[in-house]
């Protein structure tokens, strides 16, 4: 699959077809990470969720050329690369989201990602924390501390998306912190379904708190 047709599978949400060619051809993995990098917000977002069950399908058979991706994804967002990797917290969760204690040992780095002095990073970090807490919230659970201090954060995709990431945390005692941004009207882009839809900070901070009244 050339990296247009790949594209074109993106734009289409094809995610079949593009898992039916990993099958045979794990660089596909190589080419959704250069896809991760595309101007266009919603073919990078569906190259993050395609790289994620790529990586699953492609872990089983071969792990190790799963984490040399992970870490050509550290090495994106090293100032000696080149250039900061834009998306790569995002992919980096993606895939370790599939396998996380196959892949325990970049939960950490994911984390660290916070010590970066890219702030405009720490959506993609909440990000990545919150979908890899989805399958195992145990493995980052230690991430709280930096999720909550960024309930503060004078950006608001930043505060949405911690706030998004609470919920997936599992830890009924931040209720508080959430309920304090009910009155954030504030908005910013999430991918959901495939799209890019516009939430506000209280929405995300009452869908967590919904989810955290359930456990």
């Amino acid at each position: 699959m050339t990296r247009g047709a790949l594209k074109q599978a993106l734009e289409k949400a094809d995610y079949i077809a593009i898992a039916r060619r990993a099958a045979s051809d794990k660089r596909v993995l190589s080419q959704l990470f250069s896809l991760t990098y595309v101007a266009d917000d919603r073919i990078g977002w569906r190259a993050v969720k395609a790289l994620g069950l790529v990586a699953a399908q492609v872990a089983k058979r071969d792990a190790e050329f799963v984490r040399g991706i992970l870490r050509r994804l550290m090495w994106s967002l090293n100032d000696e690369s080149g250039g900061i990797g834009w998306r790569s917290p995002q992919a980096m969760g993606a895939i370790v989201a599939q396998h996380p204690r196959l892949f325990a040992e970049f939960v950490p780095i994911v984390v660290s990602l916070f010590d970066l002095d890219e702030t405009y990073l720490h959506p993609g970090v909440l990000w990545a924390i919150g979908h890899i807490a989805e399958q195992d919230a145990d493995c980052v659970r230690f991430a709280l501390p930096h999720v909550l201090t960024c309930l503060a954060d004078p950006d608001s995709e930043t505060r949405g998306i911690a706030a998004w990431c609470l919920g997936r945390l599992g830890e009924p005692q931040v209720s508080p912190a959430l309920k304090a941004l009910l009155a954030d009207r504030a908005t910013l882009s999430v991918f959901v379904d495939d799209e890019l839809v516009v939430r506000t900070v209280s929405e995300l901070a009452q869908e967590a708190l919904v989810r955290l009244e359930a456990i």
